[in-house]
């Protein structure tokens, strides 16, 4: 009975630990945030915790000289820093200008959602690696100099969260396209603020891209079909989709 007793204990002490991790400590959320919708808080927690250890995977591949997804690495970041909502919600908060929903994703007019939208966990997550997709694209386009896994998934998960515009305008791709690897990364940190206020979440998820990032400087890498091509220059620090 004991025994019994100690492995509920140890599953439930589990549970709440995964549910600081990945809703507390990486989404800025809390426990309150979790159980206010528990059921959907639970469908969110397996699906970034799937997502977490095919990210962890490819970065297990990448220290042993393994080919990395740098998709699948963006994709478990990027869920890691949004929290799943299945309904639409003022994104950042405090406004009512721009909504999100799902796993950040920011509605637009034409894509098929408004203020009063719902999404499924399932539609939710193809949802993600559609945009992904689509920012990855972005990426590619615009970065002229080679670019090892690392550093690809570092960009693909900031121009998913700030916007294909602002990574194109962006000091950081300027200093990147111009061999300044070092500079680039370091721009990464003054991408922190949205309607004027700096944010401790895109804190920490700049200080943990540009982390990602910098695992790759100094590395020699050939340039691929998952990393180059294209240029601009510019700035924006405006937070366009945490």
């Amino acid at each position: 009975m004991k025994r019994a007793i100690i492995a509920v204990l140890i599953l439930v002490g589990g549970f709440f630990g995964l549910v600081w991790w990945f809703n507390v400590e990486q989404a800025g959320g809390s426990f309150a945030d979790f159980f206010s919708d528990p059921v959907g808080g639970t469908q969110s927690l397996g699906s970034r915790l799937w997502l977490w250890l095919r990210g962890l995977v490819e970065r297990v591949k990448g220290a042993t000289g393994q080919a990395v997804d740098a998709k699948a690495l963006a994709a478990s970041i990027i869920a890691g820093f949004e929290t799943y909502s299945g309904k639409a919600y003022p994104d950042p908060p405090g406004q009512t200008a721009t909504y999100s929903i799902g796993y950040g994703h920011q509605i637009k007019p034409g894509d098929g959602f408004t203020t009063t939208s719902t999404i499924s966990e399932p539609d939710a997550l193809a949802l993600l690696q559609a945009d992904l997709d689509t920012y990855a694209t972005c990426v590619d386009n615009a970065v002229t100099v080679p670019l090892g896994p690392n550093e690809t998934a570092a960009l693909y998960s900031f121009t998913y969260n700030e916007g294909c515009g602002a990574f194109e305008s962006s000091t950081l791709l300027k200093l990147l396209n111009g061999g300044d690897y070092d500079g680039a990364d370091a721009e990464f940190a003054r991408w922190n603020i949205a309607n004027g206020n700096v944010l401790p979440a895109l804190t920490s998820r700049r200080a943990a891209e540009a982390a990602l990032f910098a695992k790759d400087i100094g590395a020699t890498s050939a340039p691929t079909d998952d990393n180059a091509v294209a240029q601009t220059s510019n700035e924006s620090e405006e937070d366009d989709d945490e």
